[in-house]
């Protein structure tokens, strides 16, 4: 009797104690096109918008970046439509046409399908443009004459920097801070921006200045006292010649000897 109860005993255990053996999945075949199988299931179902698959899947695939669809129970790839150019979309399995966003100002998008903002093509550097979902580098301005820009994708004409008072530049859409030209020696210009060498003052009769690119007209240097200058921006003033002299500064002109006197050039 006490044999008997033991084994009884094991087998209550046996029953109870869980089966090492996995869980066997459902046995599944293949779908129509358009449909595919629920998780953890062998019921085909249609795929949603935004998704498709062919003949035989067991699965729906995801349209990829750059495309939407928005048809349900799609049988191929081709339903997915790729974003308008002017626009990108990062989404996978978008099922609709507002996952596509507009490249920014600044950018261009020639192609239809981009997948990433990465891929809208940027204004280069001395043009902008401040419009959205641009499809063709048509839309990019250039900077002013008198103004530089270095930056690619800029989306305002405020990023053009104005060429700095001494200098000016007539050239157009400008990446390069290089291109405002130095004003000339014996020559000044406090403007900003300056499109033209006229803007470049020449200093007066009388003063002289040895260096480009400045900035205001303190920079002329009157002649010293037995020197002139009749012509204005000049690099350097004359000595007066034999005969002649001068006791001021800033002279545009020498005097002639007084009778019985004598001057060495």
């Amino acid at each position: 009797m006490a044999n008997m109860g033991v084994r009884l005993a094991l087998l209550l255990v046996a029953a109870a104690w869980p089966s090492s053996k996995a869980a066997v999945p459902p046995r599944r075949g293949s779908c129509q096109a358009g449909n595919g199988y629920a998780a953890n299931s062998t019921d085909c179902v249609q795929c949603g918008a935004g998704t498709w698959s062919g003949e035989g899947s067991t699965e729906c695939t995801r349209c990829v970046t750059g495309t939407y669809s928005t048809v349900a129970g799609a049988g191929s790839e081709h339903t997915c439509s790729k974003c308008p150019q002017g626009t990108w979309s990062a989404q996978e399995g978008s099922p609709t046409p507002g996952s596509c966003q507009k490249c920014p100002a600044g950018s261009w998008g020639g192609a239809t399908g981009l997948g990433s903002q990465k891929e809208c093509t940027k204004c280069p550097a001395g043009k902008w443009s401040s419009q959205e979902g641009a499809t063709s580098d048509g839309v990019c301005s250039v900077c002013l004459a008198g103004t530089w820009s270095g930056e690619n994708g800029s989306s305002s004409a405020t990023h053009c920097l104005d060429c700095a008072p001494g200098t000016w530049s007539s050239t157009l859409g400008s990446s390069e801070q290089s291109s405002c030209t130095a004003c000339a020696i014996g020559t000044w210009s406090t403007a900003w921006g300056a499109a033209a060498e006229s803007t470049c003052q020449e200093c007066r009769a009388g003063t002289f200045q040895p260096a480009v690119g400045q900035a205001n007209v303190s920079v002329c240097i009157p002649c010293e006292p037995g020197k002139y200058s009749t012509l204005t921006g000049v690099d350097a003033c004359a000595a007066c010649p034999a005969g002649t002299w001068t006791d001021e500064f800033e002279a545009s002109a020498c005097k002639i000897c007084p009778a019985g006197k004598w001057s060495h050039s």
